[in-house]
């Protein structure tokens, strides 16, 4: 594929376009179907983990921060692949490995490390919807970097009460992130 093709279905996905979307996953889902069915999946997890890997690349496309060192269709395939390593790795499956579009070590541990700060980040964010408006609302002004005085100026309560609120509220935080089911998976992974 000519990187002209390439800009194209990149264009497409951002704009999201049917007709390209339709076209790429036609080219591209087969490949991973092959793999996950071949690694103790289903037609359903392959079909799963290639939108997943579709969003991964959507949202790295839209942030422009997606380098790509080979084609997209590699591309996804790898993250893909990774997904599931991962899926089967917490569920203490056996992974087959096939060389086919097979990347460079260093852009699969790209891959992971990313992966592993969407989980991170996607678990803190999971758990901080949790919280009650007012904890989200000065923990949010917290993490801003605004200072415990302008907070409580602007929540119009004492700056000693603010800093027990918000001492309370990263403390229920780190309680409901410690106690989420991915973070215990993410924790034993390393």
């Amino acid at each position: 594929m000519n990187n002209n093709n390439q800009d194209i279905i990149i264009r497409g996905i951002v704009a999201g376009d049917k007709t390209i979307l339709k076209e790429f996953y036609k080219k591209h889902l087969p490949q991973v179907k092959s793999y996950i069915l071949k690694n103790s999946g289903s037609e359903a997890d392959a079909e799963d983990v290639f939108q997943d890997a579709m969003v991964f690349v959507y949202e790295k496309l839209e942030n422009d921060s997606l380098e790509l060192t080979s084609a997209l269709g590699t591309y996804v395939y790898s993250v893909c692949k990774n997904l599931w390593m991962n899926k089967l790795k917490r569920n203490q499956k056996t992974v087959h490995h096939e060389g086919i579009l097979s990347m460079s070590k260093t852009n699969d541990l790209n891959i992971i490390d990313q992966i592993h700060d969407d989980e991170r980040r996607y678990v803190f964010q999971k758990c901080f919807l949790e919280l009650g408006k007012g904890c989200q609302e000065l923990l949010s002004l917290f993490f801003q970097g605004i200072s415990m005085k302008d907070i409580a100026k602007q929540k119009g309560i004492s700056e000693a009460y603010t800093r027990k609120k918000k001492f309370n509220c990263k403390k229920r935080l780190t309680e409901l992130i410690k106690t989420d089911p991915v973070f215990e998976e993410l924790k034993n992974r390393h």
